[in-house]
């Protein structure tokens, strides 16, 4: 009997909170996505938690956050918020992000994430193959062939996709099934963080350095919190899930005693190893997220540059795989991201060696630097996300008849928005299937009418 094959438009091999979300934006198009993910439930390990001001603002404009209202955009235009921010662990930034948008920076959960991704994904027709793992991937000119085997250790349905997307992590199957070169920065130092309750008071709040190393206690009252030891003795000699011993250890090594901890859990490792993809799309394989680029994690700033790959992805395969566009959008894409990629990877690099105790001259001379306006602010945006060009910042839309529309609002169905003054403006675009926004513009812009993406991104003004 010949075994049934699931044939879809996009398979995404990893379903994390990038991989997810990539598939969410993928059924939002009405593109048939399967997710392949080895895990039965989200990962509620502590990873990153800070989710910055342009990832904010792409997850308002899909709706997974509230927008600013209509009459709060008329009446903060202009103006700016800030949030105090650490740079390699010392409170030095301030990130500064428009009124207009959510906020310059917000503590979500990477498991919350994940989960609403998950629900909007399946809501919006994708399906999710949880308990299975992607064991092949065979590329041919037209199609992908996936092989996949079930929790049990038996063969599941094979997959045929007119592309695979890897979404599998730092050491993922798809990237090595494809030509996805690499640049790489060796570990210097090794990490470990955990759950665990403090019964004393050992180990400062936020962020701590010693002669050996740093800490990072994230307290929490209502149970065990995050705490992370970063040993900068070198880099570990393994890479398997630490023990208890291990922990209290490294802990001990840098805080010059071993502190007195309960309930320990969720133990994973970490480095400042730093590597990015030069190429993310390989013919009909893809990457994002952490099997595009890994690196020390400061800041979350791995969690967002992968949830903004995704972003920035689904609406470009979505007109490729529709025939509005040819694959040489999917090569610009790649181009754009590995630039983004290649600029994180470098300032956590930085912060590594800043925060080595070995290399106080580097510090200081940093710290000294981030002390000039413009220096402070290009790495405030470069930290935020908001380094990346042209993306347009939420506005109103008011029409003859009084009613209002937030570009957000405008966004939420995933399609490209046209906007003008009036029916006498001739429209930015010809594409079919754009929502189309006529009337007065608040605040006011430097063009007439505007082209703006799926992403949120300019494409076209005049």
């Amino acid at each position: 009997m010949t075994r049934r094959e699931r044939r879809v438009d996009v398979a995404i091999i990893g379903g994390g909170p990038v991989g997810m979300l990539l598939a969410a934006e993928l059924a939002l198009q009405r593109i048939s996505v399967l997710v392949v993910e080895t895990r039965t439930e989200p990962d509620d390990r502590p990873r990153a938690g800070t989710v910055h001001a342009r990832s904010l603002s792409l997850l308002a404009r899909r709706g997974f956050l509230p927008a600013a209202r209509a009459r709060d955009i008329v009446r903060d235009a202009g103006a700016m918020r800030r949030a105090p921010f650490q740079f390699a662990g010392m409170p030095v930034l301030s990130i500064t992000a428009p009124a207009v948008e959510p906020a310059p920076i917000a503590g979500i959960a990477q498991a919350r994430l994940e989960a609403a991704f998950e629900r909007r994904a399946r809501a919006l027709g994708a399906e999710v193959l949880r308990g299975h793992t992607a064991r092949a991937v065979v590329a041919e000119d037209d199609l992908v062939h996936v092989r996949v085997e079930t929790a049990a250790g038996g063969i599941g349905e094979p997959i045929t996709a007119r592309y695979v997307v890897g979404a599998d992590g730092a050491r993922g199957l798809v990237a090595g099934c494809g030509d996805f070169p690499s640049r790489a920065v060796p570990a210097t130092m090794n990490a470990i963080a955990g759950l665990a309750t403090s019964l004393t008071p050992d180990i400062p709040p936020g962020w701590h350095h010693t002669p050996a190393g740093w800490t990072l206690h994230n307290p929490n009252p209502g149970g065990a919190a995050r705490i992370i030891a970063l040993d900068f003795s070198g880099p570990a000699a393994t890479r398997d899930i630490p023990d208890t011993g291990e922990y209290l250890q490294r802990l001990g090594t840098v805080l010059g005693a071993p502190p007195a901890l309960a309930d320990i859990s969720r133990l994973t490792r970490f480095s400042d190893y730093g590597r990015f993809r030069t190429r993310m799309r390989s013919g009909r394989l893809l990457v994002i997220g952490d099997a595009a680029h890994v690196h020390y994690p400061l800041g979350g700033q791995g969690l967002n540059t992968g949830m903004q790959d995704a972003f920035t992805l689904g609406w470009r395969l979505h007109r490729v795989l529709t025939g509005r566009s040819d694959d040489s959008l999917l090569e610009d894409w790649s181009r754009e991201r590995v630039a983004v990629a290649e600029a994180v990877v470098a300032n956590t690099v930085l912060q590594s060696r800043m925060m080595n105790p070995a290399m106080t001259d580097l510090r200081d001379a940093v710290v000294a630097m981030l002390g000039v306006p413009v220096v402070h602010d290009a790495v405030a945006e470069l930290i935020s996300g908001q380094f990346q060009a042209g993306f347009q910042h939420d506005l109103v839309v008011t029409r003859d008849d009084g009613s209002t529309r937030t570009l957000s609002e405008l966004l939420t169905a995933g399609k490209s928005v046209a906007i003008r003054p009036d029916r006498d403006t001739p429209l930015p675009t010809e594409e079919p299937g754009c929502v189309v926004a006529t009337g007065k513009v608040t605040p006011e812009q430097p063009w007439v009418s505007a082209l703006v993406r799926p992403d949120g991104y300019l494409e076209r003004t005049c």
